[in-house]
Formats: C-alpha cells, sequence, structure tokens
C-alpha cells in the first residue's frame, strides 16, 4: 500500500460545490481514471481517501489537499496527468507525492491556513476606504486588544474562544487590494476569514456588506518537528 497527498484547485463555478460532493466528484473521478486506488473491506467497500480543511462554499483556492491510499503506482506524474485528464479545469491536481510511512492523515495534520480577503466593487466598508499605512494600524490596533474573542457553536452550545494567538498574521496588501492573514485550522479552533472579517469590523465599530467579501485560500499548513508551520505540500516526495 502507497500513501498519496494530492494538492489541488478550486476554481470558478466550481467554488459553489460543498465538501460532500467534492469527495463524491474525486471519487468518480478516481474511477473514470482507472487508477489503483485501495477500498475498504468489508460489505460496503468505499475508496480510501482523506481530506483535510474542508473549504467553505463560495470560496476559492489552490491549497486544498486530500490523502489517497494506492495499492500501486506508476509515477506521481502519471498520476496527476490522470487525475487531471477526467476532471474539470476548475478542479485540478497541482502536485502529487509519495507520504512517507507514519505521516499522519490530512484531516489530523492541518495546523493553518493561509487566505487573501478582498471586497467586492462597491461593498468596501466605510472603515478601510483609507490609505494602506491607515488600514495596517488599524490591524494592529486590533491585534494589540489583551483579548480577541470569537464565539463558536458546539454540541453543548456556544462557547467563547480567545483566538488573540491564533492568528498567526494579519496585513494589509496594498498591491493587491486585501487583507493578507494566516490562520489557525486546526479542529480545535479553525477560524474561519468571514468571522475574522466580522470581528475586526465590529472592533472598528463598522460592519460588512452582505454578500461583501471575495476569499482565496492560498495553502494550507501543517506542522515539523519543531512546530513551525510548513506547507502540507513539503510533505512527502516524488517518485
Amino acid at each position: 500500500m502507497i500513501d498519496i497527498r494530492v494538492r489541488f484547485s478550486k476554481h470558478g463555478a466550481i467554488r459553489y460545490i460543498g465538501h460532500l460532493d467534492v469527495m463524491r466528484y474525486f471519487q468518480k473521478v478516481m474511477r473514470r481514471a482507472e487508477v489503483d486506488i485501495a477500498y475498504t473491506q468489508g460489505f460496503s467497500p468505499h475508496q480510501i481517501m482523506t481530506f483535510a480543511q474542508p473549504l467553505g462554499v463560495g470560496i476559492e483556492s489552490d491549497g486544498e489537499y486530500m490523502d489517497i491510499r494506492m495499492n500501486s503506482i506508476e509515477s506521481c506524474e502519471a498520476l496527476k496527468n490522470a487525475i487531471n485528464s477526467n476532471s474539470v479545469p476548475e478542479i485540478q491536481a497541482l502536485s502529487v507525492k509519495i507520504l512517507p510511512e507514519g505521516t499522519g492523515n490530512a484531516m489530523a495534520s492541518v495546523a493553518a491556513a493561509e487566505y487573501e480577503i478582498g471586497f467586492k466593487a462597491g461593498r468596501i466598508p466605510q472603515s478601510f476606504d483609507c490609505t494602506a499605512d491607515e488600514i495596517n494600524d488599524k490591524l494592529e490596533a486590533f491585534l494589540a486588544q489583551e483579548e480577541i474573542i470569537l464565539v463558536k457553536e458546539g454540541k453543548a452550545g456556544p462557547r467563547n474562544v480567545d483566538i488573540k494567538d491564533r492568528i498567526f498574521s494579519l496585513k494589509w496588501d496594498a498591491e493587491e487590494q486585501c487583507i493578507h492573514t494566516v490562520l489557525d485550522a486546526s479542529s480545535g479552533y479553525n477560524i474561519k476569514p468571514i468571522s475574522l472579517m466580522e470581528l475586526i469590523t465590529a472592533f472598528l465599530e463598522d460592519s460588512l456588506f452582505e454578500n461583501s467579501l471575495m476569499i482565496y485560500r492560498i495553502d494550507t499548513y501543517t506542522r515539523d518537528e519543531n512546530g513551525n508551520l510548513l506547507s502540507m505540500d513539503m510533505v512527502g516526495h516524488t517518485d
């Protein structure tokens, strides 16, 4: 058995397809590609496939990951080509890596995610209608709070979570005209970009226009043996 990590993109109208449909989509892609993917045993066998942090509906990305188990593989490049030739242009495999033995699966490995958050034309909050330096001063003031409380819903009801130390970077990108941020995406926190923006605008005594954000996930990260953030694409090797 060979464990494989696939990095893939999600763009265009496909961004409105939810996570469960993406899972079903890739199951069909694997069958069409006729690759030697492994199946579970038992009454109802299914492909051995695990995804990293699910992407919110409406978000585009070049940093999505899934781990699959293969019985055999010709080469990483051949598998990538087989996936892409049986997929739509809006979802494409960007890289294929063979994982070292004992590597945690994609879902369990997620530590953080990197985003660009922009505003649609005519829907920028008044508090962001200023110079880049002024916006960054406001973001620094937001981060300088003693605590940054996010209300998270759970099975036991809502709870207050301090995410101050879980916002790993936050800066206005003047060239791209968007916020660039790295957020905790682990199972214990998983900070959503829209939740962050709601907290920021509330701090600035402002609010978001409905359906005003354009969100792009750049990459998803795990942690190395020293606890440093590492792109999930850096784990594993090609043949």
